[in-house]
């Protein structure tokens, strides 16, 4: 794809593809960063100090990859203290009330937000133009939920931020969380007030409704559906371009529920309070980023390059060059909101927060580039943050996005790459990313026989779980359809499994493990089935289906997959940037991705669509106190 192609520029070496970066390139970074450590660790004697040690090694405590101090506390050479920029390199300055860095959704909130409170906004945006992806908003109580007769109560969101607390272990700010989940679809809302839209009634049918349900669903998230099998290749180009043309469409995602399903009675429940965008909110951020562009003063093709403070320590503006590389103050009065993103374009980062995504798992996330080209996403924000004293978060977290196998992430029976089972197989997509990565053989396979149709009714109402197979696409209702979940056709669940067989024999052979230990594990299984108990590993009678009626059915489920990090900077509920006695940083705040102290190393499934609403919320609240003054 063309933007692949432009984001082959990574840093730490142009022309560099972007898959071997992920997949490879780090490891002669990995391994200077462990040889300077394991050195720094080695016992010297004679020596009274880790940078003595180190100088005694010859590598004077100090490496490309960054420097030990006397106390043996290592920076990273991406958080080193730069030379300061002198007044007289400044070619021209600015006032201005509120300045957002970055525009992406976080920044075009941030700045819409500051901008109807009444501010003087100054926006500085290194792309082009604003960037927005994807399509999935957890949306609790918007509009198109309470229209379709979907709407939760204070005390069934309560309940949920109960549970999110739990799923982090109250390591998180539970008011950080509370505020997200109680204004996440009138933020929603608002967000879509800028752009007329067609809101889609999730119950109707794709048979019922008026919609070209299936260009829709041919172009949304630029062709996801088709990952787990759903794309229709008789459909025009003018039909496609003719839903390309039109409003975006809003539809409650997941609906209907399962009728079996009860949020309350699952080891890993879901909330189903996510709203699609289809064919992505694109359109959206487009009519956001031109009202901005009327009543702000928007700068693209503009690097922030360092955050200003005043003698007390508050953040009073940002300096920033421009595509020459002329640099600019701009002075900001009542504050200054990052909304830089994430660090995934930036191999160092990758390689010193989170380290075994590189060896493990398989980049899924949307390239951008700036207006020179080069990739995005490189952790500047966090940097800049640092450097004015603020706290980096080390509890880092990525959404691992995991479709499962053939039946989705239905708990049907799973085998390791050696045909033995080895888990309850009641838990959502994330887990089982993470669980690939740890098994024998680094594959799981998603194993069940001929009578699946009549096994699954009592499946959660999980990510890519399905609860009812139907005859014809045509009978699968729009919020089930446009991002497949909950009903699926037989003749789906055939061209995405790989292995089917009539007998157990032949499905090991297909499978490559041992027909003995395979057949040893279905026995077992089955055994535990007819008692109605899983003595083995615990997983709810009613999810535990036999497998006994041929053919059977082999699907292999993908590796861990990551698309953005959470976990840069830390902050408190108001949205400021904290220093490292987590006290406020007067004049600087955070929002989106670049945030940190809202997830402690997981992202649940808990309450998908985070990213987004996350964005989009805190965005505006940053915003909301920036110009309070809060």
């Amino acid at each position: 794809m063309e933007n692949q192609e432009q984001a082959r520029k990574v840093v730490g070496g142009a022309g560099i593809d972007r898959r071997d970066f992920l997949k490879g390139a780090a490891v002669s970074g990995a391994a200077a960063l462990a040889a300077g450590a394991l050195a720094g660790c080695a016992p010297q004697g004679g020596t009274e100090t880790i940078a003595d040690d180190l100088a005694a090694t010859g590598t004077g405590g100090e490496s490309e990859w960054g420097t030990f101090d006397e106390n043996g506390k290592f920076t990273p050479s991406f958080l080193a203290d730069p030379e300061p920029i002198p007044d007289d390199a400044i070619v021209e300055e600015f006032d201005a009330e509120i300045v957002v860095v970055g525009f992406g959704l976080t920044g075009l909130s941030a700045a819409r937000e500051a901008m109807e409170e009444g501010a003087d906004v100054f926006v500085i945006e290194k792309g082009d133009t604003h960037h927005v992806h994807s399509h999935q908003f957890h949306a609790i109580n918007a509009q198109a939920q309470k229209d379709a007769g979907y709407e939760v109560s204070e005390e069934e969101i309560d309940a949920l931020v109960d549970r999110v607390m739990s799923d982090h272990r109250e390591r998180v700010d539970r008011r950080m969380w509370s505020y997200l989940l109680h204004h996440c679809g009138e933020d929603f809302d608002w967000y879509l007030s800028a752009c007329p839209h067609t809101i889609v009634n999730p119950n109707e049918t794709v048979g019922e409704t008026e919609l070209d349900a299936y260009a829709l669903i041919n172009n949304c998230t630029a062709g996801l559906a088709a990952i787990v099998g759903r794309y229709f290749d008789d459909v025009s180009e003018e039909r496609m371009e003719a839903v390309r043309a039109g409003e975006p469409y809003v539809v409650p995602f997941n609906k209907p529920l399962n009728p079996n399903w009860d949020f309350a009675d699952e080891r890993y429940p879901m909330s189903a309070g996510v709203v699609q965008v289809e064919p992505t909110h694109a359109k959206v951020g487009e009519a956001v980023a031109k009202m901005v562009e009327e009543g702000a003063r928007v700068n693209y093709a503009c690097w922030a390059r360092r955050l200003v403070q005043d003698d007390t320590g508050r953040v009073t503006g940002v300096i920033y060059a421009d595509i020459d590389d002329n640099l600019y103050k701009v002075n900001a009065s009542k504050g200054v909101i990052l909304a830089t993103g994430d660090y995934g374009g930036n191999q160092q980062m990758i390689q010193y927060y989170m380290p075994r995504v590189l060896e493990d798992g398989e980049w899924l996330g949307w390239p951008d580039t700036d207006a020179k080209g080069d990739v995005t996403n490189i952790g500047e924000g966090l940097q800049m943050a640092h450097w004015v004293g603020a706290r980096t978060d080390y509890c880092h977290a990525f959404p691992n996005d995991h479709y499962g196998g053939s039946l989705g992430c239905d708990p049907m029976l799973f085998v390791d790459g050696s045909g033995e089972r080895f888990m309850n197989e009641d838990v959502t997509g994330e887990v089982l990313g993470e669980k690939v990565t740890r098994v024998n053989g680094r594959c799981i396979w998603q194993v069940f026989d001929d009578n699946y149709p009549d096994q699954i009714s009592h499946m959660p109402v999980g990510h890519r779980c399905y609860w009812q197979v139907v005859d014809n696409f045509d009978d699968i209702p729009m919020g089930l359809f446009l991002d497949p979940i909950g009903m699926i056709t037989r003749s789906e669940v055939e061209m995405m499994t790989p292995c089917i067989c009539d007998t157990i024999e032949e499905l090991a052979a297909a499978m490559e493990v041992p027909a003995d230990t395979l057949k040893a594990t279905i026995d077992r299984y089955n055994e535990l089935c007819e008692k109605g108990v899983d003595e083995d590993f615990g997983k709810r009678a009613d999810r535990m289906a036999p497998v006994k009626q041929p053919p059977f059915y082999a699907a292999k489920m993908p590796t861990l997959g990551y698309q953005t990090f959470y976990g840069s900077v830390c902050c408190d509920y108001n949205m400021h940037a904290v220093d490292m006695d987590n006290r406020p940083i007067p004049g600087l705040y955070v929002g989106g991705t670049i945030m940190g102290s809202r997830f402690w190393h997981i992202y649940p499934n808990t309450t998908m669509g985070m990213n987004h609403a996350g964005a989009l919320c805190y965005g505006r609240l940053a915003a909301k106190n920036a110009v309070a003054g809060i």
